[in-house]
């Protein structure tokens, strides 16, 4: 292991750092250091990254025009304008 790394000892006893939980997970190094101050459990921090699809993704301003809801004074006008 590369000794400039800060070492982290996992629940199971083994030691690990940043770059070789980066390397095995496809993250970055950034990554990877939340993942190993936050979890201990060697199946939380060597768990796949998430795939998410770009095409479902919904933008900010969408997201909030949902959620205001259909009693919305400013979507109540926009529909009645349509």
């Amino acid at each position: 292991m590369n000794n400039n790394c800060k070492q982290y000892t996992l629940d199971d006893g083994s030691v690990t750092d940043a770059r070789l939980v980066a390397k095995a997970v496809g993250i970055t190094i950034k990554n990877a250091r939340v993942r190993l101050s936050s979890y201990s459990d060697p199946s939380r921090v060597f768990k796949a990254k998430q795939d998410t699809e770009k095409n479902n993704t919904m933008s900010y301003g969408e997201r909030r025009a949902l959620s205001r809801g259909m009693g919305d004074e400013m979507l109540v006008l926009a529909l009645k304008c349509i």
